[in-house]
């Protein structure tokens, strides 16, 4: 009985801190994204169609990574809409930069830190 209890004791306070683990999305992926957000603007502005072409993928990824992070914790529909909405961006960016055109990436590239400043003003902790 002592062996069940321990067993379960264990098994209890494992699944806590991985509950833990995704209660709160990881800082060093937002500021991965914040980072590669610059770095694609940057390259966009320089009208760099390889580094654009990196960063706005790299994004893309990591937007469907918060997307599935807020679709798992559930009762987060505004930062589902804005996870979705950025990985449309990032696509359109994507077609944009491949076409040529870094004027309309810029503004879409505006639009994407602007989709993600309020995502920040429902789900970021002061």
């Amino acid at each position: 009985m002592r062996k069940i209890s321990l067993i379960a004791g264990i098994l209890i306070l494992f699944a806590g801190s991985v509950w833990a683990a995704v209660a709160e999305l990881d800082s060093d992926l937002m500021q991965a994204v914040e980072d590669v957000n610059k770095s694609m603007a940057s390259n966009i502005a320089l009208k760099d169609k390889k580094g654009s072409l990196s960063d706005a993928t790299e994004l893309g990824g990591m937007f469907a990574e918060i997307e599935h992070f807020y679709v798992s914790k559930g009762d987060a529909d505004d930062a589902v809409r804005l996870s979705k909405k950025s990985r449309e961006l990032v696509a359109d960016i994507l077609k944009s930069v491949n076409g040529g055109d870094f004027d309309h990436a810029t503004n879409l590239a505006t639009d994407l830190s602007r989709t993600c400043k309020s995502c920040h003003n429902f789900y970021k902790k002061s």
